[in-house]
């Protein structure tokens, strides 16, 4: 379909798993790209906590949000990606946070009897835009209230429309620094191939 976005800078690697063209892929995300993406297309991404896994070879936009993760048709293949991406990495300051708290298995926490929690945000951007769309997320929040999730709807928070401009005003400042510490990094060497979705530095 050609009337469709499929969101994100990740989208490619989305619209692979969600295509069948691979089990899971790597996405990165500065803010959305791994979530958005995975979101639209139907499959499951997971932004981990920055420092979880290495940034080493990420083009940056912004330190302190930037982070690769992983993105597949179910949680349980999601968490088994995850597993193997986390890891202390020398030339990633940030990993050296995550030394002895990250797991090599992180399947152990899909018990099925521990009751789900999904918090459900509403607002203009989200709900009221398209009569189909709302019947959809009605019928979603439904069938996981069946299974024995507890919904919490609405969870709106007061102010949310104003974090963007701070995001913003760090990601700008850090992109400027980030680049040019990358480019002292590269040096003479060719810088690659750049991979979209990313800022994946091959």
């Amino acid at each position: 379909m050609l009337n469709r976005n499929t969101s994100g800078s990740s989208s490619g690697s989305a619209v692979a798993v969600a295509a069948n063209l691979c089990a899971a892929a790597v996405g990165t995300e500065t803010d959305g790209s791994i979530i958005s993406p995975s979101s639209v297309n139907g499959i499951v991404g997971i932004k981990p906590t920055v420092g979880l896994v290495s940034r080493s070879g990420v083009i940056p936009i912004s330190h302190t949000q930037d982070t690769a993760g992983p993105m597949a048709r179910t949680v349980r293949d999601a968490a088994i990606l995850l597993g193997e991406l986390v890891g202390v990495d020398p030339r990633d300051k940030a990993t050296a946070e995550s030394q002895g708290k990250s797991m090599n298995d992180y399947t152990k926490f899909l018990d099925p009897k521990r009751p789900a929690r999904s918090a459900n945000r509403r607002g203009p951007q989200l709900f009221g835009f398209h009569d189909a769309v709302d019947a959809v997320m009605a019928q979603a929040l439904e069938a996981m209230k069946r299974l024995g999730a507890t919904i919490i709807d609405p969870a709106d928070i007061p102010n949310m429309d104003k974090v963007g401009e701070h995001e913003t005003t760090v990601l700008l400042y850090e992109l400027k620094a980030d680049l040019k510490r990358l480019s002292g990094q590269l040096g003479s060497q060719s810088a690659g191939a750049f991979a979209e979705g990313g800022h994946h530095l091959q």
